[in-house]
């Protein structure tokens, strides 16, 4: 090579490093400094949402003596271009619960709105804010468990990382970030385990109003549905002072349906299906 050509390739080497090393301090990787726990928790917004979806559940609850009884549940959502979420949760079987559904609306401020119908009392009954903490439908699932995560009414500390089922975790404490959210939860703080290298929460502590551990959520069998969306096939809800557990088990999902706006209404709610 002559020297005025590998003077030329130093150079234009040179060059393309700098401009890597610009690139990356321009934001071109992951993160430019290290994370908070607010930006974890809105890159797992950003990449877990999908336009809609819908899964075919099979709930088991286990109560403390180890007896069981199985429910068939279809679960639909739908994102708005506001980024906001609707879902429907609705029971298929046994014919003792079968119609009965959930609907949540996700609010930007953090008051969500939720609706209970239960065939039998032939209304639909809007869940007040103090009742969110309650069990939904006997589950070890209480109705806020069942809303969206909103960054708007929590404070998200990172405290650590830890190895979760092989899988490096960002590990973050999820406090009420203010009086009335404090009030109206039933817990004090949850920590929430999120892979580094997907973005998705794969376990949750839930702790009581003592501060004690109330419950465990552990979602597993992750399998990549579309694009950056990470979806679970299994959920432990697990009571650890009640000794009782829910078991979630996804039998079919879908994705991109194009589900009508009118089957998350309260109309949409009390056809059943129909």
């Amino acid at each position: 090579m002559r020297p005025q050509n590998r003077l030329l390739s130093v150079w234009a080497l040179s060059l393309t490093l700098n401009g890597l090393l610009a690139f990356c301090l321009a934001g071109g990787s992951a993160w430019a400094q290290d994370p908070t726990g607010l930006d974890i928790m809105k890159k797992q917004r950003e990449l877990q949402r999908a336009k809609d979806e819908e899964e075919t559940q099979r709930m088991t609850l286990v109560n403390k003596n180890g007896e069981s009884k199985e429910r068939k549940v279809v679960r639909l959502t739908v994102t708005s271009r506001e980024d906001l979420s609707k879902i429907l949760i609705r029971f298929l079987a046994p014919r003792d619960v079968e119609n009965s559904g959930l609907l949540t609306w996700e609010a930007k401020d953090g008051n969500d709105d939720q609706w209970l119908y239960l065939p039998a009392a032939k209304k639909t009954k809007r869940i007040a804010s103090s009742g969110k903490k309650n069990r939904f439908m006997g589950t070890d699932f209480a109705f806020e468990d069942l809303r969206p995560e909103n960054l708007a009414v929590h404070t998200y500390n990172l405290v650590g990382s830890e190895i979760v089922d092989g899988q490096d975790c960002f590990v973050i404490e999820a406090i009420p970030a203010n009086e009335k959210q404090a009030e109206e939860s039933g817990y004090s703080k949850r920590k929430l385990w999120i892979r580094k290298d997907i973005y998705y929460t794969v376990k949750r502590d839930y702790y009581d109003k003592k501060g004690q551990l109330e419950k465990v959520q552990t979602d597993r069998n992750l399998i990549n549905v579309k694009g950056s969306i990470w979806r679970v096939n299994e959920i432990e809800m697990r009571d650890v002072q009640a000794g009782t557990k829910t078991v979630v088990v996804i039998e079919a999902r879908a994705q991109e349906k194009g589900l009508k706006d009118s089957l998350f209404t309260e109309a949409g709610l009390e056809k059943g299906g129909q």
